[in-house]
């Protein structure tokens, strides 16, 4: 595990919150120099600890007004390899999120389209034909209040 100080927590704080950044604003934000910066940025990212940047997008602007948690089941001879029981499932762009999860079921997905026709679609098309595939629940998201928070740095 990576040893983080507390500039390194405020580094993080302040990029989940605007990964956009100047080096210059970051440096202002946690009182350290800009080279400062960069090198602890060198860091947190080579161990991993920054794994990327991305851009959050609002599904409902592009047309994807469905969000869909999805809790799968697999025959127990198939969990030896979870990744490779729901590979398929895993390539699609329809799932944004996958975890594989204590309870009654061993995955949760979940799962972003454009209507409750193409949430059926899917699970006709991609879930049901998967091999080894013991149950499927479906629950669909009403609203959402909070997606992609910040994690907890300190």
């Amino acid at each position: 595990m990576t040893s983080l100080d507390r500039f390194d927590l405020k580094l993080l704080h302040a990029l989940q919150r605007d990964a956009r950044l100047t080096l210059g604003a970051l440096s202002e934000a946690v009182s350290l120099s800009p080279s400062q910066c960069s090198r602890r940025l060198a860091r947190l990212e080579r161990e991993g600890v920054i794994q990327g940047y991305s851009l959050r997008l609002d599904p409902p602007a592009l047309g994807l007004a469905v969000t869909a948690f999805i809790f799968v089941s697999m025959d127990k001879s198939r969990m030896h390899h979870p990744h490779e029981a729901v590979a398929a499932l895993l390539a699609r762009d329809e799932v944004t999120e996958c975890h594989t999860v204590t309870g009654n079921h061993d995955f949760l997905f979940k799962v972003v389209v454009e209507s409750l026709g193409a949430l059926s679609t899917f699970l006709a098309e991609a879930v049901s034909p998967l091999d080894g595939l013991h149950d499927v629940a479906t629950q669909v998201a009403m609203d959402t209040l909070k997606s992609g928070g910040p994690l907890k740095t300190g």
